[in-house]
């Protein structure tokens, strides 16, 4: 009851909760019956369009949370796929692996990732030297 009584104060929204329980005779109301009474009433006032913009159930609400969660998943997915990829290349370029077991999809997409990282080195020359500047001059970091 706290949390919708927070939830109403922080989004100035007028809600109610009933809640029936296989326990108690009678179902707990907040704000209060009469309150509940009135705040259903305006929502049944409104247009079915209205209604339903502004309906939440546990459906709509896992629906929702399951869209999120896949769309986070695939987020990681691309993630981990990428820092993968540069772990490759790295053991790669020192010595400690070779690409002979790699699948060809995975070193294409390790070459753009190669031909992205020279075109953003060409940029920062580019600018540097653009500036007049040196990486002593800069102090500038490496970044990999």
């Amino acid at each position: 009851m706290n949390k919708m009584n927070e939830l109403c104060t922080l989004c100035d929204i007028q809600a109610c909760i009933i809640i029936y329980s296989a326990y108690e005779p009678q179902p707990t109301v907040w704000p209060s019956p009469l309150d509940a009474q009135q705040i259903i009433s305006r929502f049944r006032e409104l247009p079915e369009m209205e209604q339903t913009e502004r309906l939440f159930n546990q459906e709509s609400y896992t629906i929702q949370r399951i869209q999120k969660s896949h769309k986070q998943a695939e987020k990681l997915q691309r993630i981990n796929r990428l820092t993968d990829m540069k772990i490759q290349m790295h053991q790669c370029m020192a010595g400690l692996s070779s690409l002979q077991n790699v699948p060809l999809s995975y070193i294409t997409e390790m070459e753009r990732l190669a031909e992205q990282k020279m075109r953003d080195i060409m940029a920062r020359m580019d600018e540097l030297e653009k500036n007049g500047a040196t990486n002593l001059q800069m102090g500038g970091t490496w970044e990999h």
